[in-house]
């Protein structure tokens, strides 16, 4: 028959772990008893006061418990539960090592934005960023929805935002064919939060800040690729050569005469514009403009080159070498031009001296 002990030192739920051993008072006498040989049997509302009976077989439940909301455990599921509550003091390594920082700071200055190539305006109003230039953040508006447009061609492969529950992403395309556009549609539920947004497709992956603002936000945003230009510029430069290689009749031999050189011009713009020419000249046959090392590559856009004649502009060839334009004539007047209207820049290239 089972006999009914107090346990005063041992309460339910214990803050260390099951000893294997427990002392216990049972008819005024202090005995040692093995905990597998004890079953624990509380009111089932946490409370401090227990009630152990003795068993032969730990793993037997009783059934004399007295209240309908007592709850009986064995000493396995004792044991299996203070195990899991020492998850709880598990203390995490959270120290950064020097590395470590340094990574962070990278990121804190690749967010300032501070070499970042600035935004323009497109059409219909839409901001225009330079990708992988920055991370763009995209100011929202609870109500209102802004339009995330992609590369002409570009399919999402996956959406990933951070902030799910309060902010709706809905895709949507414009246009047909090799033209068609995926958008993204970005809507917060609330004011005064901020979220990110990475985005994959085919071609690329494109990382948004986003921001929930009350009053102000953006309608659109979509980008400018300088690599992609780039690309087609060498892809340009490579065709062309291979049509001059293959070419069966070759022209007479040239070579440039330092007589024939012509260095006297003036560059007018302002000096803020990265793309602005440090030097012009040319050999009576050919223009050549020359830029900043990596200026042009790293502008939103490839600045065009016109020529002023009888007050028009008109567009010669030219083409484009490592930070170069070389002009396929000589003229008195031209400009290169980026943007349209109030938000054009330009600057002006004059020959001066003999003519």
């Amino acid at each position: 028959m089972l006999a009914a002990l107090s346990l005063a030192l041992f309460p339910y739920p214990g803050a260390a772990a099951a000893p294997e051993m427990v002392e216990i008072e049972y008819n005024g006498r202090v005995i040692s008893v093995d905990i597998a040989d004890l079953m624990l049997m509380t009111d089932g509302k946490g409370g401090q006061s227990v009630e152990l009976q003795a068993q032969g077989n730990y793993e037997d439940l009783y059934e004399d418990m007295e209240g309908a909301d007592a709850r009986k455990i064995t000493a396995r599921e004792y044991e299996e539960e203070q195990r899991a509550r020492q998850w709880a003091d598990v203390v995490e390594d959270l120290t950064l090592r020097d590395i470590d920082n340094r990574a962070l700071e990278l990121v804190k200055e690749y967010s300032k934005a501070g070499a970042a190539v600035p935004p323009i305006m497109g059409s219909s109003g839409a901001v225009v960023a330079a990708y992988s230039s920055y991370t763009p953040k995209v100011v929202c508006r609870p109500m209102y929805v802004t339009d995330i447009i992609l590369q002409p061609g570009e399919t999402v492969t996956g959406v990933h935002p951070g902030d799910p529950v309060r902010w709706t992403f809905t895709p949507s395309k414009s246009g047909s064919g090799a033209m068609e556009q995926t958008h993204v549609l970005i809507k917060p539920l609330m004011p005064n939060i901020s979220t990110n947004l990475i985005i994959n497709t085919d071609r690329r992956t494109y990382q948004l800040d986003l921001v929930s603002d009350a009053k102000n936000f953006i309608p659109s945003l979509s980008f400018t690729y300088p690599a992609d230009s780039l690309q087609q510029w060498d892809a340009f430069i490579a065709d062309k050569k291979k049509e001059r290689e293959g070419s069966a009749v070759l022209a007479s031999g040239y070579s440039i005469d330092p007589e024939d050189l012509h260095l006297d011009y003036e560059i007018r713009g302002k000096d803020t514009l990265r793309w602005k020419p440090i030097r012009v000249w040319d050999d009576g046959v050919k223009t050549y403009i020359q830029f900043k090392k990596g200026s042009v590559k790293k502008s939103v856009e490839a600045p065009i080159l016109v020529v002023f004649e009888h007050k028009r502009e008109v567009i010669v060839n030219y083409r484009a070498a490592v930070d170069m334009y070389i002009v396929d004539r000589v003229f008195d007047k031209a400009g290169l031009i980026i943007g349209t209207g109030a938000h054009q820049n330009r600057v002006v290239i004059t020959r001066k001296g003999k003519q």
